[in-house]
């Protein structure tokens, strides 16, 4: 039968689309690394960009092409993967507890079946969802959380970019809070309640789709198909002959056109298929609330009981009793059926109208909340959650993470009290929270080069032996990226090949099929290893040793070269992990000079003559924010700069012109932000989707729209011909007449200072520890501005802070500790501004280097045989952020009588970061400034010199809204600022003015700016 399609044809850029799609679906997931291999694979090989236009041929020509399809056909295969291992725990009665998981072998109880497909046949997948699929979605019920197409709601199909599906575990946890919010509701209202999981028995593999059912899908697509091919469900048949060539390859009793694991568009149709059971459960029972996340089912039923024995005839078990009544006596599901009786004799029950999807009473849960009694289990249940859900959103505490290890990872079960050895019935270990453990352990451990930690190590070798090694399989890569990142070499080699011995002692009862698992899961290693080692290629050699005289029958290959070649295509595709890499975007350069750059050791001269990787831009499998490029483009210049200025260095002091900032016909622009801006609309729009911008125009417009929705830099005139500065307001209309600041009172340690001069920053656990907490404590205090002293914060951390911004949407303000780069000392202040644009969490970074150092830091610094950089002509920032207008000076510079007041009239708040001895004269400048400009002036100091203040200009018993010294804890004080009534005052012209609150504006106070800041212009 002819396959031609009627209608318009397949461009390219529908194909790379998809792939991008595809691509950046797979960097996300963690379970289908097969995949993730074979993606590297694809786009690092030659003909990468030709086997598009192969695929592209045969969409628009199947007839003339057939044997292209038929070939990918021919490729398709499984991956056989351990599901469950069988545990030794037989007799109930005579089970003895142990933490030795050793055994001679592991037998595997049950697997899992993955599709084993070229690319290609994944491309296809995604095309047809773009194509064909997405329409079968709109079917869906509401109630449906796995596989939740991003659609666009002007379109009615799927969003543009990377996106496809929305984000797993976000839809998860609306899954699940969504039962127990409904379900407390009710019992809040004095409402009895009943909570149901219903598990799907084997999934994927019961979603048999016969003519019938095939031609209602056909019918429903056909029926809704909307501008491409019109007419067409050419997809949708090669889709169903891809999932029959696949079910050939399955054993004999998961036959019978099983969609595939491991195939997007099996999420669909699966999805499509159910929606009747969904909608049958809904209708028959009026739940409060129900929800299907792939093959879990939660339904609350309001003012609803565990039915007693005596209303359901001979049903005795509780559970049994409440399937009777709500499953089938609705006629939703039977437990009459030929298929009923298992191996255990359990009950199974089937969906009446396709006895393929069962149930298993051994899965179900009843939930009974009886409203006059306590609620106590269900907010405990809700506080674990809500714990859970937290875990990664504050940064990790060191000493917790280390204290909380075995509490996390064993979990142990009591049949009496806790205080009884005897009451211990069961120990069960936590994948999640050993998960949870090492991303921590990671997060923190990339905030410094090569600090192993005895105890960590010991405990994670401890924990991953034997049965439970295998099990845990699925964080392998995060236990060697952890040892990789301390450079552990001989941990890291050490758990490869115990590993390795383990998987050597799989055994399964299906001998033909025992080799392939055993395949599976050593390439599932080679993968694991690889993905770690792409950070840092230069481990390769410590393993090549290790595994040169590992010998397996059942692999014939060389794993150290299946590993090197991983390893190599990884960074090539960018599908390694580019959270752990050190340098924001360091991964996007071109490498092929240093192909064993070390991604996770902090360099900053590695910002030197790199270019960015036009192939990798463009097909980056994650959105690139604008502050990883401002933060590559600041440090780049910063490193380029002093290398060109020092040519013509003059003793021990440099000339710095034109770093960031750079004055043009009078007018000042920020030329660090401006190229910032150019390549991530470069990156994210333009490389991605060409067609879209291939006039000029169109181009150009576009740009400039988008970049007004992220900020806007206002040109300013330069009143003062040594003094240059920008405006730059983020593109938020949010008017804030309150904001909450916290100022943190940390002490500067000397010593650290001394450290940053000679470029080598204390970066040691217990300062790590302190400056986590700082930000913690902001979060957990939900503060808009925090403000950190002078020369605080190492500038390896910079990243971690504008991530924070980003996330948290905060403000920051910091003094990095003095960056040296050729003997030239740099003291900046880093300014991070938090915004979302449609959905997207950014963050706009910007650094500023120090107009005048201080005497004392210029005799330290030239002491040190190190040379001053000089800002030439002086340089500041005038910031809009929520309509809050604000700027940021540097310690010393408040000294200099023209800098400190340049900004009169124009802002509502100042800060000062700063390390200054010196307060007493400090203090008197604070309450000048805050009385000349008219503002509130924030200042932070080191804690041991004191003055950390916020002031206003208001009465002296009045103005010092807070005021500390002092201190051997790292803490933040925080005060809420009413900008409201500071912006009425100043619109008010001074014989109007009640002094009661503030004092008079200064002369020439130009009252229409306060009256604009006040209605938000």
């Amino acid at each position: 039968m002819s396959q031609t399609m009627t209608d318009s044809t397949y461009d390219i850029n529908d194909i790379k689309n998809a792939y991008r799609k595809l691509k950046s679906y797979i960097y996300y997931d963690n379970f289908f690394v097969y995949l993730r291999e074979k993606i590297a694979q694809f786009e690092s090989s030659d003909d990468f960009e030709n086997k598009f236009e192969a695929l592209l041929n045969y969409l628009n020509n199947p007839d003339e092409n057939g044997n292209y399809i038929n070939t990918l056909f021919k490729q398709i295969s499984s991956h056989i993967i351990p599901k469950r291992y069988k545990n030794l725990k037989s007799d109930e009665e005579d089970f003895v507890i142990s933490n030795d998981f050793f055994q001679d072998q592991y037998e595997i109880e049950k697997v899992n079946y993955l599709i084993n497909a070229p690319v290609e046949i994944h491309i296809i997948s995604v095309l047809w969802i773009l194509e064909e699929g997405y329409i079968l979605a709109h079917d869906f019920s509401k109630h449906n959380y796995a596989y939740s197409l991003e659609i666009d709601h002007n379109t009615n199909r799927v969003v543009d970019g990377l996106r496809m599906f929305k984000p797993y575990f976000e839809q998860y946890q609306k899954w699940r809070d969504n039962a127990i919010n409904s379900a407390q509701q009710f019992l809040n209202e004095d409402t009895d309640v009943l909570i149901i999981g219903l598990d799907i028995k084997e999934y994927f593999y019961n979603i048999k789709f016969n003519d019938t059912k095939r031609q209602k899908l056909v019918d429903a697509i056909q029926l809704k198909k909307i501008k491409k091919h019109e007419n067409s469900i050419f997809l949708t048949n090669i889709i169903f002959k891809i999932n029959g060539v696949y079910a050939k390859c399955l054993p004999q009793d998961k036959k019978a056109s099983s969609i595939p694991i491991g195939l997007l568009s099996s999420g669909i149709l699966a999805n499509w298929f159910l929606k009747d059971l969904d909608r049958q459960i809904i209708d028959n029972l009026s739940p409060s609330y129900y929800g299907r996340y792939v093959d879990d089912i939660v339904l609350v039923l309001s003012n609803a009981t565990i039915p007693s024995a005596t209303t359901t005839g001979e049903v005795k078990s509780p559970i049994a009793r409440v399937l009777k009544k709500f499953f089938e006596d609705r006629k939703i599901f039977t437990s009459k059926s030929p298929k009923v009786h298992l191996k255990n004799n359990e009950t199974s029950y089937c969906w009446r109208s396709n006895e393929n999807i069962q149930i298993q009473k051994s899965k179900v849960s009843v939930h009974s909340f009886n409203s006059r009694e306590s609620k106590a289990i269900l907010e405990k249940f809700k506080k674990n959650i809500q714990k859970n859900s937290s875990a990664f959103w504050l940064l990790p505490n060191e000493n917790q993470i280390n204290d909380d290890f075995d509490e996390s990872v064993y979990e142990l079960s009591y049949t009496d009290t806790i205080n009884k050895l005897r009451s211990i019935s069961e120990i069960k270990q936590s994948k999640y929270g050993a998960s949870v453990f090492l991303a921590k352990k990671i997060k923190i451990s990339l905030l410094s080069d090569n600090q192993k930690d005895e105890k960590t190590t010991d405990q994670i070798l401890t924990f991953f032996k034997g049965r439970m090694n295998l099990e845990f399989s699925s964080i392998w890569e995060k236990v060697l990226t952890y040892f990789l990142i301390t450079n552990d070499q001989k941990s890291f080699c050490f758990f490869v090949k115990e590993t390795i011995k383990c998987i050597d002692k799989i055994t399964y009862q299906n001998v033909d099929e025992l080799d392939e698992i055993k395949k599976s899961q050593i390439l599932f290693l080679i993968n694991s290893i690889s993905l770690a080692v792409s950070l840092n290629p230069n481990f390769l050699g410590y393993l090549k040793e290790t595994l040169d005289v590992v010998k397996l029958n059942w692999y014939p290959h060389n794993i150290y070269k299946d590993i090197e070649i991983r390893v190599f295509t990884y960074r090539k595709t960018n599908l390694l992990r580019h959270s752990y890499i050190v340098h924001p975007l360091m991964n996007f350069i071109n490498t092929d000079s240093d192909k064993y750059m070390d991604f996770v050791k902090y360099d900053i001269s590695n910002y030197k003559h790199h270019v960015f990787d036009l192939m990798k831009l463009e097909y980056s499998p994650r959105f690139i924010y604008l502050y990883e490029f401002t933060h590559y483009y600041s440090f780049q210049k910063i490193v380029s700069l002093t290398e060109n200025t020092l040519k013509s260095e003059n003793g021990n002091q440099v000339l710095i012109k034109d770093l960031f900032l750079i004055s043009e016909e009078n007018f000042t622009n920020n030329v660090v932000l401006d190229k910032s801006f150019e390549t991530f609309f470069e990156a994210n729009y333009l490389l991605r989707n060409p067609q879209k911008y291939t006039d000029e125009k169109i181009k150009v417009e576009k740009f400039k729209k988008l970049k007004r929705r992220y900020f806007n830099s206002i040109e300013k005139e330069n009143r003062h011909e040594k003094i240059i500065y920008d405006y730059l307001e983020v593109s938020n209309s949010n008017l804030k007449n309150s904001v909450k600041i916290a100022v943190a009172n940390i002490k500067v340690e000397q010593e650290n200072l001394q450290k940053s001069f000679f470029g080598a920053p204390n970066t040691s656990k217990e300062r790590r520890k302190e400056f986590l907490s700082i930000l913690n404590d902001a979060e957990r205090n939900k503060v808009d501005f925090l403000i950190l002293p002078e020369v605080s914060v190492p500038h390896r951390w910079s990243p971690l802070l504008a991530d924070e911004s980003r996330r948290k949407d905060r403000v920051i303000i910091a003094g990095l500790e003095h960056i040296t780069i050729n003997r030239v000392c740099y003291n900046f202040t880093i300014t991070l501004l938090p915004m979302n644009v449609s959905g997207i969490k950014d963050t706009i970074l910007v650094l500023r280097l120090k107009n005048h150092y201080s005497p004392h830091e210029e005799s330290v610094i030239k002491n040190s045989g190190k040379i001053v950089p000089r800002s030439n002509p002086s340089t500041y920032n005038k910031f809009i952020w929520n309509k809050i207008h604000f700027s940021v000076y540097n310690c010393y510079e408040l000294a200099d009588i023209t800098h400190r007041t340049i900004f009169r009239s124009e802002v509502d708040l100042l800060f000062a970061s700063e390390y200054n001895r010196d307060i007493n004269y400090f203090s008197n400048i604070v309450d000048t400034v805050t009385r000349d400009v008219h503002c509130y002036f924030i200042q932070a100091n080191s804690s041991d010199f004191g003055d950390s203040r916020i002031t206003r200009p208001s009465r002296t018993e009045t103005k010092d809204i807070l005021r500390l010294k002092g201190g051997t804890n790292n803490v933040i004080l925080c005060a809420e600022l009413d900008l409201k009534s500071l912006r009425s005052f100043q619109s008010t012209r001074i014989p109007g003015q009640n002094v009661m609150r503030f004092k008079n504006t200064p002369p020439d106070y130009d009252h229409d700016k306060a009256e604009k800041r006040l209605k938000g212009l």
